[in-house]
């Protein structure tokens, strides 16, 4: 087991590294950067649940855990008839063509036509974040993140090394982001800007005049 507690990034910069003194393993700074804050948060709670009152749980996102959101019948059919028809080979890295272009066919408008080109297939959406920050992020271009907003945004950019810096959105306006916070924070070392629409966690959905304000201020 490889402890990693951040040493903060003057000690990454300055030692690429430290070495842990009960098992002389060097730590990564790939490791050294990685923080989890649900996971730092969660795992030291010392709630226990009262055995006479009935447990909501409200720390997973995933309601199939719980029973909802069971797989359609036609869904269920259609992976049993791959099991026994495919050969259960390698596939492209970025998703099967046939199923990019039922994506790309489902999606694509006259203003903004799709071709399968256009469609890369993640394993899940943590996969896509982490794909994308990787093609846009650098240790010396950050990114513009959400606060309050999904924790795995800061867990994957402190793994890539990637600095990252909050923006505000505002509880009294249905959650919509402060742009004026939003713009001072802009300058010529900004990546990217990550906008969670509809908001995780906080269950709001912007307005499509609050979206072109957005967009007018990244262009």
């Amino acid at each position: 087991v490889v402890s990693t507690q951040s040493t903060g990034s003057s000690g990454i910069n300055a030692e690429y590294g430290r070495l842990i003194e009960d098992e002389k393993v060097l730590c990564s700074p790939c490791a050294d950067g990685t923080l989890n804050p649900i996971r730092k948060l969660v795992d030291s709670l010392p709630i226990k649940p009262n055995p006479e009152k009935s447990f909501l749980k409200l720390s997973i996102g995933d309601p199939s855990v719980f029973g909802n959101f069971d797989p359609p019948a036609e869904v269920k059919a259609a992976v049993r008839d791959a099991l026994d028809t495919s050969c259960h080979g390698y596939e492209p890295a970025h998703g099967m063509i046939s199923a990019r272009e039922a994506i790309a066919q489902y999606y694509t408008t006259p203003s903004s036509p799709l071709t399968f080109e256009d469609v890369y297939i993640t394993s899940g959406c943590s996969d896509a974040l982490r794909i994308a920050m990787d093609c846009i992020g650098t240790p010396t271009k950050h990114i513009l993140l959400p606060k309050p907003g999904f924790s795995l945004y800061q867990t994957i950019a402190g793994n890539r090394g990637i600095p990252v810096k909050f923006y505000n959105v505002i509880p009294e306006k249905n959650w919509e982001i402060d742009l004026e916070e939003l713009e001072s924070l802009i300058d010529d070392n900004t990546a990217a800007i990550l906008v969670t629409n509809p908001s995780n966690p906080c269950g709001s959905a912007f307005s499509v005049s609050h979206q072109m304000e957005i967009l007018a201020l990244a262009e």
